[in-house]
């Protein structure tokens, strides 16, 4: 998967006071739920995150913090190709309903680089996409240098958009979520194209699916 969100929501410090590091709420990763269950991987469960259920970040979210994951999953992994840049987005809406009925404003952030990290095969008739879904775990087979688990030399570079502010809906109509869905999309594409001749991507474009 090639992009992340935050929702972000800084306190501000009373009576002029300085910002300290404690002003600020804590950051949760939502990864995938199979990580939480998987020897090794689960212990990067002790730095903190959650699972990407929306009861989950709604809980999260509720208690002033800010949340970070990445909103294609699964589905992006099996759209990274070496022509363009292809996120998993178009009809998926879940992120801007979260946001409505949270009131949480949206921070959009696009990583470059990671789909250079690896080399990967999949199959094109969608069967490991299929599993993987159910499953809620990734099945593929991915090499990098000398044919190892190990990345590619690649910068990995989090460029950051601007922030998407999103007043508060309890029962979000259709109309509201597509409007706020359509700026995300819009925030990414843009985020993407801000940045990409700085950092080497100038030939790449973004397509969402």
């Amino acid at each position: 998967a090639c992009q992340s969100y935050l929702k972000f929501d800084k306190v501000k410090a009373s009576n002029n006071e300085p910002l300290v590091l404690s002003s600020y709420p804590e950051f949760i990763g939502c990864p995938a739920s199979v990580v939480f269950h998987t020897p090794f991987l689960r212990y990067f469960t002790l730095l903190r995150s959650e699972h990407v259920s929306r009861k989950a970040i709604e809980h999260q979210l509720s208690l002033g913090n800010n949340v970070g994951l990445v909103g294609d999953g699964i589905a992006g992994i099996f759209q990274c190709n070496h022509d363009d840049e292809v996120v998993a987005l178009k009809n998926r809406k879940g992120l801007a309903k979260l946001a409505l009925r949270t009131g949480r404003p949206i921070i959009p952030c696009y990583s470059f680089g990671n789909t250079e990290a690896f080399s990967l095969w999949y199959d094109g008739f969608g069967i490991m996409e299929k599993i993987s879904r159910k499953l809620q775990a990734s099945f593929f087979l991915y090499w990098g240098r000398f044919g190892l688990p190990i990345p590619h030399r690649v910068n990995i570079t989090m460029a950051i958009g601007d922030l998407i502010q999103v007043k508060q809906v309890e029962n979000p109509s259709q109309e509201e979520v597509d409007e706020v869905h359509a700026m995300i999309l819009a925030a990414i594409e843009e985020t993407f194209n801000t940045y990409k001749s700085a950092l080497g991507w100038g030939h790449k474009t973004m397509r969402f699916v």
